[in-house]
């Protein structure tokens, strides 16, 4: 998992025009102010949660992701802006954000699904990230609505609002803020994130379009992904896969191989290059789960070993110990 360090200067500075610390959040990240500016600093999910989570608390503003979107504009969203201002259709430019949301935050991965009578965007947040700091996701989330509803907007120049929007959030005591920014039905306690569209609107004609520069923006940003994946090697694209694809039970080698359309004898070979095997993949995973579990009071820890797919509980203590050297209880206590 990782998060854009421009991205997260740019909340940070927002924040403190909020009032929030700019030292400490900046401290919060684990990076200088000058490192954040970097096109190339990427933060891991512990370093940008602890950011994010310090802004709303620093703010008392419940509803800190909403407001950072409204304040974000199309150059301070970077590449994946720069593409879709050039594409030639408002389906084409939601095509590439999807594609290309990896430069931005790889634990936001989106899509896009035309059905029968509108057009779906959803949003999958990685599990592990979703089990750190649900607090982060459902901000970050707010935050890429309306940015998202601001740029459809900003490249057709009309006024266009989606059907509806789906999220798994409670619903909160007030919720003017999401009417007064989206416009639409806001219906809580679903089952996924999504935005649905009205199938013309997504067909609209982008009025930025440059087919030249999109050319070169998309080979640039097709660059990038080629440096973060060869960066990330095949271990840490595979882990990644292997947590997207847990429901909750980890899915089985052969589940894995085929994801990746590749032979199960394939995938351990590649591993093998790289000093790695799949139990290795599904024990790192086991570890952060059952940390993100542990600070999670309502589960109790027979629960916990059931969602990491032990078959009691003393296997789950006996695991952790292992890995921490404290046990489940111990660890929660401190």
């Amino acid at each position: 998992m990782a998060f854009n360090g421009r991205f997260v200067f740019g909340m940070i500075h927002f924040a403190s025009k909020q009032g929030a610390d700019i030292k400490a959040l900046v401290d919060a990240s684990g990076h200088s102010a000058d490192d954040l500016c970097l096109e190339t600093c990427k933060l891991e999910s512990y370093q940008y949660n602890a950011v994010l989570e310090l802004a709303v608390q620093q703010t008392q503003d419940d509803f800190f992701g909403l407001h950072f979107g409204e304040s974000m504009n199309m150059v301070s969203a970077g590449l994946v802006a720069q593409i879709t201002q050039s594409c030639e259709t408002i389906k084409q430019a939601l095509d590439y954000a999807c594609e290309f949301a990896q430069l931005a935050c790889s634990s936001l991965p989106m899509q896009l699904e035309e059905r029968k009578n509108d057009y779906k965007l959803s949003m999958n947040p990685e599990p592990v990230w979703q089990q750190e700091s649900n607090l982060a996701v459902k901000q970050t989330v707010d935050g890429t609505l309306v940015f998202t509803l601001n740029e459809y907007q900003e490249l057709t120049r009309k006024q266009h609002y989606p059907i509806k929007i789906h999220l798994p959030f409670s619903r909160p005591k007030s919720t003017l803020e999401y009417e007064r920014l989206l416009k639409c039905p806001i219906h809580f306690d679903k089952d996924e994130i999504a935005l649905f569209f009205e199938k013309s609107h997504i067909e609209e004609k982008v009025i930025t379009s440059d087919y030249n520069l999109l050319r070169v923006l998309v080979a640039h940003a097709e660059e990038r992904i080629a440096v973060i994946n060869q960066d990330l090697g095949f271990f840490e694209m595979v882990k990644a896969s292997v947590a997207n694809l847990v429901k909750p039970q980890f899915p089985t080698i052969e589940e894995v191989a085929s994801h990746f359309n590749i032979s199960v004898r394939t995938l351990q070979r590649r591993l093998a290059e790289e000093g790695h095997n799949f139990k290795e993949i599904i024990e790192t995973l086991r570890k952060d789960f059952a940390m993100a579990y542990l600070k999670k009071p309502e589960l109790s820890i027979n629960e916990i070993a059931y969602l990491l797919s032990y078959t009691d509980a003393s296997g789950f203590i006996r695991s952790f110990k292992r890995w921490t050297g404290t046990t489940p209880q111990e660890y929660r206590r401190t």
